[in-house]
């Protein structure tokens, strides 16, 4: 296929392509070294807890997540041949398992099978401890397309650690795929999303495919959003876009604003959460409000004035700014919510983009910039996360998300309009 009228969809596909019209191996492996890759992989049980053909059945946690990591993961010395795990194909006398890219995946999918995602380096090496002569073609069908042994590329990613990379070095790194919207308001409204885009190392301006990466997106949502069907997925979907029925950070953002409590940083950060906590105690006195709200009312005004004292030291709000609510958490997480659902099959595409739609318009109805978008995240994540492990470290990786958000030329927060 001639390279003169296409164009890479992505960043990787553009390194990807420039090796394959050199024919150089070394290059091309060392672009794949630090990539994640998408391979067709087939439904193992059909009595798992996250089958592709069946409804969920409930099962003790442990053992679902044993079957997953040994039978989809791949890291099992099952006895499944590496033909009967993968939708592998011939050529011949060779076995070929087709590996793609993200932006490159078929928009259609065999009959029960799902693509999975990996790190390409530490899942070429675990292949080859099970088939060491099967070949890899990438992007079958584009002018990338490149066939690669398994058991060579495990050798190279062996002596090449130093140009692997792993997770670390996807996650905080603002992707984008071109052949996807990059302008317009779906482009928009996908960005609202990309805080947790970045953390999670996708490409912020892409919804996905379904049955995309399906067993760890359900995992994930039964993981930490107890979700395990669509039903459990629309009403999750709906309180996040619910802010009719405000939560108790919310409550806390709005007394501060309404009684003007704080409104002004003070300077004192002991100071200003007093001026607050004395607000949330008259406000739940005037509402009879039960002594449990009240005290976590309390307790969320600490971190609310402690992290915008963070944030205003690294330059996320300006020096006498407050973040008015923190909505922005919960419509960015919908965002992604809308992603994983189509992933899991528990919407089709069109009902994904309404969501995602919604969710923008909320964004831009409600904020006047990006960077107000990215500051009310912060602080919803930390006051959430935070709450329950580690506050610094939380704002520590949501400081590092806002500040590749703010600062990369690629990053749709200087790239595409909010109003």
């Amino acid at each position: 296929m001639t390279t003169d009228s296409w164009t890479a969809p992505s960043i990787d596909d553009q390194g990807l392509l420039a090796a394959r019209v050199a024919d150089d191996v070394d290059a091309y492996l060392g672009v794949l070294a630090r990539l994640d890759v998408f391979v067709p992989r087939r439904e193992p049980d059909q009595g798992s807890k996250f089958s592709l053909r069946r409804s969920v059945v409930k099962l003790n946690q442990l053992t679902v997540y044993g079957q997953l990591n040994n039978a989809i993961r791949g890291t099992s010395k099952s006895a499944l041949t590496v033909s009967q795990e993968y939708d592998t194909t011939r050529r011949g006398a060779r076995l070929v398992l087709p590996v793609y890219t993200r932006a490159l995946l078929p928009a259609e999918r065999p009959e029960g099978v799902y693509f999975q995602r990996n790190l390409f380096p530490a899942w070429v090496q675990d292949l080859a401890k099970q088939r060491q002569t099967m070949q890899l073609v990438v992007n079958p069908g584009t002018p990338e397309e490149y066939e690669v042994n398994v058991g060579k590329a495990a050798q190279w990613m062996r002596k090449n650690p130093q140009r692997v990379g792993g997770w670390s070095y996807l996650r905080g790194t603002v992707r984008t795929v071109y052949n996807e919207p990059t302008q317009g308001d779906l482009a928009r409204a996908l960005a609202c999303g990309a805080h947790l885009s970045v953390t999670n190392a996708v490409p912020w301006n892409t919804l996905g495919h379904a049955w995309l990466d399906y067993h760890s997106e359900r995992e994930l949502l039964s993981q930490w959003w107890g979700i395990d069907g669509p039903v459990q997925w629309q009403n999750q979907v709906d309180a996040l876009l619910d802010n009719e029925n405000p939560q108790p950070v919310d409550l806390v953002l709005g007394i501060r604003t309404e009684r003007g409590a704080g409104v002004r940083p003070s300077g004192d950060p002991a100071q200003d959460t007093e001026l607050l906590t004395q607000a949330i105690d008259a406000w739940c006195r005037d509402r009879g409000a039960p002594e449990r709200l009240a005290q976590e009312m309390a307790d969320i005004a600490q971190w609310v004035v402690r992290c915008e004292t963070w944030m205003r030291r690294d330059g996320v709000i300006a020096p006498d700014a407050i973040v008015a609510t923190q909505d922005s958490w919960d419509w960015g997480r919908c965002v992604n919510m809308a992603r994983w659902g189509l992933s899991c099959g528990f919407c089709d595409r069109t009902t994904a983009e309404q969501i995602v739609r919604h969710a923008g318009n909320l964004c831009a109805r409600t904020y006047a910039d990006w960077g107000q978008i990215s500051a009310a995240y912060v602080l919803g994540r930390v006051i959430k996360m935070g709450r329950q492990g580690n506050p610094e470290d939380s704002y520590r990786e949501s400081l590092q998300m806002h500040r590749a958000l703010m600062q990369d030329p690629a990053s749709p927060y200087l790239t595409v309009p909010l109003h």
